[in-house]
């Protein structure tokens, strides 16, 4: 019987080591959730399926170890609600909390990718997903036609299906946008678009890239042609299970939000789709502005700008008092040539919406020193491109992309007259510092500096906020101080600058720089400037630790300029005030401006400042702040606090069940505290005892009564208590024994009783309360 009963846990053991482990992963990103399994082998099959709330996951194999214990610790439940496990089956069920779809993706062998994304599609899900497949039909004033790019369709002539002729539309001006007709050969683009996206189709097709979703038409008895099928083609189909084409109606959004009835899956059709926004009189997302389009150098003659200005004026109204087109245009142009942006902005109300005049409108914003937005600003996809425009688009807040890009801005620069490049050059050089292009913005600079060696404020302004990209802070400080003393325009913009360059390096400003801030942020209370100089004074205040006039100027902040700006500057103030303010200050400001109230400080710095008044006793407030808190994710910080306020309530099952799968020394710690107040001094002793904490676990196993363990302790008060104990028990055995009578015994306990009370003595001193503070 004895045999048998060994071999089952022999049995179990085996079975044991042989599971194989499959771990589970997770991470959070912006636009998906993302798991990551590990299977145990390359050759290990699995499936994914949808049921009813979620999906479910199919692992193959015998003795599986599916651990989904970790999965939330790093992602919220916003996308996966929940996620269970059956090792005996080998099914993992996710149950979504959105209406997302689960995109896998095999890597390397051994890992399976599973995206959770938000589910764009309202086509049926067992309709046939081609990754890459596209079809294109563009509406148009001529006759509707279907076009279907591959290598051999291009090179041949294709038979359009008959259609009922309609009658053409009026078409919208473009003209002066791309200047499809003065600007731009809009055949010689569709021309060059077309080629493009035929070679890319080939190279996908060669490496294996693109597949054939429709069986490619063979070839008719007819030499040379090529049958092309009929429109049905193209149409989703209205029953699942056919070898056609799908295309997802969030594909065929088109630049200005029409139905272009483009499926774009990947960077080879957007070719495609600016040849169809170029057939629309549209302009395409990969298609750059000639050089001609901005050429601001031709905009004025030789003549002064009076004489200029004369002559244009002369001709702006013509017979029956009525204004001509072409002379306002130039009017504009002049304008925007001698950088008048507003004044040109008002001229172009007497011309008509068109590309051209939407050009010049985004031109005359950015020579007034203002960054066209929204539909004003058409340089907003030209930042890719290598001609002059891409001057134009950095200026505008595009970012460059690519050396031939910031060669073309700086070329563009180059052909510019003087006074443009002296106006333009340092906004272009701030430009490419953001850019982080320091290089670039070096030469830019340079170049002005060639050219006029006393170039102006606006350039010594530029070339501070590069030594203050480069490193050189000290000179960057001392030129905006000299900037900021200015009358000029640039002053207000420097005296900014300087506060965030103090902030940057933690060096409070001189109190001559906090009082003109404080000066200039009353001055334009009402203007554009007033919201940054608002934040620049009350970031000046944190610097000098003066934090009750800081919280002044952030309730004006709030008041003006806003709840979100004021919630910016105001945990960057909470922050100063953890690491600088005097303990009292602390609570005095977290009670007396409603710190911990839900939308006054940011996740994060709640959380640091629930750390700072838990430390000082408050846990009250502690755990209102960690409900402030509450939108961050789940991190280890974040947990150590509540297993912290969990012990102060005298909850230690609670405070163990917050530190499950923490493994830090601040953790053990926590959960040795919890050990302890439940009674389990020796388990204690032992997790303190692994962190090196020797007095600690001492103190623990005193509490349990381990004497053996004291024994060899390095407290002498403990070591001592121990021997004594030990030898009275001893000595207790060995009277009992001896035929002594109880006079003798009596003298003995007489004779050890000093040294009994000086030991008590002692153990009594070291565990001594301290007296509450007042």
């Amino acid at each position: 019987m004895r045999p048998l009963l060994l071999s089952i846990p022999l049995a179990l053991l085996a079975t044991t080591v042989q599971a194989q482990n499959v771990p589970f992963n997770s991470g959070e990103h912006e636009d998906f959730t993302r798991l990551v399994a590990t299977l145990p082998t390359s050759d290990t099959a699995w499936t994914i399926n949808r049921t009813g709330q979620g999906y479910r996951i199919k692992i193959e194999g015998d003795a599986l170890n599916l651990d989904t214990e970790n999965v939330f610790d790093k992602i919220p439940r916003t996308r996966l609600a929940d996620i269970r496990a059956n090792d005996r089956t080998g099914e993992v069920d996710l149950t979504l909390a959105c209406n997302c779809r689960v995109v896998t993706i095999p890597y390397n062998e051994r890992y399976v990718i599973f995206d959770i994304r938000e589910d764009l599609s309202s086509e049926p899900e067992d309709v046939p997903q081609i990754p890459l497949s596209f079809g294109e039909a563009v509406e148009s004033e001529s006759p509707q036609r279907l076009f279907r790019f591959s290598a051999l369709e291009a090179a041949k002539p294709v038979p359009l299906t008959p259609t009922i002729e309609q009658k053409p539309e009026q078409k919208p001006d473009f003209s002066g946008l791309l200047a499809l007709e003065t600007f731009v050969n809009r055949n010689v683009q569709v021309t060059t678009l077309r080629q493009d996206l035929i070679k890319q189709v080939d190279r996908a097709t060669s490496q294996n890239l693109l597949d054939s979703q429709i069986q490619m038409p063979k070839p008719s008895n007819a030499a040379g042609s090529v049958e092309m099928a009929n429109g049905s083609q193209f149409k989703t189909p209205a029953t699942p299970g056919k070898n056609m084409d799908h295309i997802p109606p969030q594909a065929s959004i088109g630049l200005d939000g029409e139905n272009l009835n483009i499926a774009a899956y990947n960077v080879i059709d957007e070719v495609g789709r600016d040849i169809a926004a170029l057939l629309n009189g549209k302009m395409g997302v990969g298609t750059c502005m000639p050089d001609s389009a901005v050429n601001i150098a031709e905009w004025s003659g030789d003549k002064s700008f009076v004489e200029e200005l004369a002559k244009i004026r002369r001709t702006l109204v013509g017979e029956f008092d009525r204004t001509d087109e072409k002379a306002i245009k130039k009017l504009v142009q002049l304008y925007v040539h001698y950088t008048f942006g507003a004044e040109a902005l008002q001229a172009l109300q007497l011309l008509p919406n068109t590309g051209e005049t939407r050009v010049l409108s985004a031109m005359s914003h950015i020579v007034d020193g203002e960054v066209p937005v929204g539909d004003d600003n058409v340089f907003a996809q030209q930042g890719h491109c290598s001609g002059h425009v891409a001057l134009w688009a950095a200026l505008s807040g595009e970012r460059l992309t690519g050396e031939s890009a910031i060669n073309g801005a700086m070329d563009g620069l180059n052909t510019l007259p003087r006074h443009l490049r002296e106006y333009l050059g340092p906004k272009l050089s701030n430009a490419l510092v953001n850019q982080g292009e320091t290089e670039a913005a070096t030469l830019v600079l340079n170049g002005i500096e060639r050219s006029n060696p006393q170039p102006g404020t606006s350039f010594d302004f530029a070339q501070a906020n590069l030594d203050a990209e480069m490193g050189n802070t000290d000179q960057a400080d001392s030129t905006l101080e000299d900037i900021a003393t200015q009358n000029t325009d640039l002053a207000t913009h420097a005296v900014v600058e300087l506060i965030d360059s103090h902030v940057k390096q933690d060096l409070p400003p001189s109190h001559d720089t906090i009082s003109l801030v404080g000066a200039l942020a009353v001055e334009h209370k009402v203007g554009a400037m007033g919201p940054p100089l608002r934040r620049a004074h009350a970031l000046a205040r944190m610097l000098v630790r003066e934090f009750e006039p800081a919280f002044e100027i952030i309730g004006e902040i709030e008041e003006r300029d806003g709840v979100s700006a004021a919630v910016e500057v105001r945990s960057r103030l909470t922050n100063a005030m953890i690491n600088h303010a005097q303990d009292f200050d602390i609570v005095s400001f977290t009670l007396s401006e409603s710190l911990a109230d839900p939308g006054k400080i940011s996740p994060d710095t709640a959380l640091a400042l629930a750390q700072k008044m838990f430390e000082l006793g408050f846990v009250g407030e502690t755990k209102r702040l960690l409900q402030t808190a509450q939108n961050t994710h789940k991190n280890d910080a974040k947990r150590l606090l509540k297993a912290r306020i969990a012990l102060a309530e005298s909850l230690p099952r609670r405070a163990e069940a917050e530190l499950l799968g923490m493994t830090s020394p601040e953790a053990e710690r926590v959960r040795a505290e919890a050990r302890s107040l439940v009674g389990d001094h020796e388990m204690a002793a032992k997790m303190l005892s692994d962190l090196g904490d020797t007095q600690s676990a001492e103190e623990q196993n005193w509490l349990g009564g381990n004497l053996d363990a004291l024994s060899g302790s390095e407290t002498e008060v403990y070591r001592q208590t121990s021997d004594l104990i030990a030898n009275s028990v001893a000595g207790n055995s060995e009277e009992d024994a001896s035929p002594q009578g109880i006079l003798a015994r009596n003298r003995g306990l007489l004779e050890n009783s000093a040294e009994s009370r000086k030991l008590l003595d002692e153990l009594l001193n070291w565990h001594r309360l301290t007296e509450p503070s007042s």
